[in-house]
């Protein structure tokens, strides 16, 4: 990075480690011994500068952002990454900051290094912030030792071996390596990325070849320097980087506002108490299925199943018992099934299960083997655990179904009748077959 009497190239002074600003213009003046009507206009040439006014900007942005971080930090859960970029755009503002008052510092080494301080802080933390987002484990660990890195060779060559070129081109190269790692984090996050997720990376990704851009031209000037190439990165660099910063901030915060939305929309759909889909979560996705295996003529089947005597446990062993029957119950319907299988808590002690793909007879299969299981896994709730019995209704999709309800309808009358029939038992309801006496599946026509 580069100080401000750097950026500001047209001042009436000439020394070259002066320092633009009003107290230090007035000091200059007074030292030369030139009069104090120069201040005047010695001031507005500082403040006339463009750069001035875009470090300005880009300082009060980056505390507006911070601010907008933290409340999102405070008003929606906490979220790691949330503070992480909260903190991330503070450092942004000091950094700032720094650059429009480098005259209060010491010398110039010391203003250098402070301000590499704050970029490095501001980069490292972006990064953290978006491995937080999507739980990335590996970067974390290397976060820290690479900004220590980082900061240990700018310092090198800021005040131990002085290199010009390298000190302009560590931060952009350090924020571009950042920024692509950034951009490849958020797309590999999940299968299918949204959309707020593919803007947010490819910005990020642009505004890492942008800096990789200011790296060269840096690198090009060499250990001593060159106006006119730090003119041309000084130019490349704030015409690419307000954009580039405000173009992040904007999408990383839609991002957010996305994953607030879904996290919103799963809320509704999913019991809270099991973490099985409810029964609007089940009605939403089962009624894509259902569409789909008619218009597809595949197979669709759904079991609906009930605990058995689950009032008998509330009464006896109270309300938490009668939550963890549930938990229990849902765990063990739940376990091993498919990707594309719909489980649902649909009801008070009432669960379905939406088999795309299968068969009836399959189903039946698999419903059986459910209730072998739940009697087979007592609830952990004394020393020797409380058996459980469940019952289940199955039925598979015909030609007579128009939704999705008339086959889940004929699955709960299939399991009313294994609860009149003595509990702990699979009964089935079909317009193509019939569960026959002898326990053998046959068309309806041949019965």
């Amino acid at each position: 990075m580069v100080s401000f009497d750097q950026i500001v190239e047209n001042s009436t002074v000439t020394e070259p480690d002066h320092l633009l600003s009003v107290r230090r213009v007035k000091f200059i003046l007074r030292r030369t011994g030139q009069d104090e009507d120069h201040f005047v206009c010695a001031a507005q040439r500082v403040m006339s500068s463009p750069f001035f006014y875009i470090i300005f900007s880009l300082m009060i942005t980056s505390a507006a952002l911070s601010l907008i971080f933290f409340i999102a930090w405070s008003s929606f859960g906490r979220p790691a990454h949330s503070l992480s970029w909260s903190m991330a755009f503070l450092a942004g503002a000091m950094q700032w900051a720094a650059t429009l008052s480098s005259d209060w510092f010491p010398s110039k080494e010391v203003y250098l290094v402070a301000e590499h301080a704050f970029a490095i802080v501001l980069i490292t933390l972006s990064l953290r912030g978006h491995c937080q987002r999507t739980f990335h484990a590996r970067v974390p660990k290397v976060l820290v030792p690479a900004a220590i890195t980082v900061f240990a060779l700018s310092v090198w060559h800021i005040a131990v071996e002085p290199h010009e070129g390298i000190q302009l081109a560590i931060i952009p190269a350090y924020a571009a390596i950042t920024l692509f790692l950034s951009a490849f984090i958020i797309v590999n996050f999940r299968d299918h990325p949204r959309p707020s997720e593919w803007a947010a990376a490819a910005c990020i990704a642009l505004v890492g070849v942008a800096q990789a851009v200011s790296t060269w031209i840096a690198l090009l000037q060499g250990p001593l320097g060159d106006e006119a190439l730090q003119s041309a990165f000084l130019h490349f660099t704030f015409m690419s980087l307000p954009a580039g910063y405000l173009a992040m901030s904007t999408f990383i915060i839609l991002m957010m506002a996305s994953d607030i939305s879904a996290k919103m929309k799963q809320l509704a759909i999913q019991d809270q108490l099991t973490g099985l889909l409810n029964r609007r979560g089940f009605t939403d996705y089962g009624e894509k299925a259902f569409a789909s295996a008619r218009r597809a003529g595949t197979p669709l089947s759904v079991i609906t199943a009930d605990i058995d005597r689950f009032k008998y446990i509330n009464d006896q062993f109270g309300h938490a018992a009668g939550d963890n029957a549930l938990r229990h119950f849902a765990k063990q319907i739940s376990d091993g099934r498919r990707a594309e299988d719909i489980v649902a808590r649909v009801g008070g002690e009432e669960f379905a299960i939406l088999l795309p793909g299968t068969e009836l007879r399959d189903a039946l299969a698999i419903a059986d083997q459910l209730c072998d299981r739940i009697g087979s896994t007592p609830m952990e709730l004394t020393a020797v655990g409380l058996p459980m019995t469940s019952s289940f209704g199955v039925a598979a999709v015909s030609k007579n179904d128009h939704e999705l309800d008339d086959m889940v309808r004929r699955a709960d009358r299939a399991l009313y009748r294994s609860k009149r029939a003595g509990r702990n038992q699979v009964d089935l309801e079909s317009s193509q077959l019939m569960l026959t006496l002898d326990g053998t599946l046959q068309p309806v026509e041949s019965t």
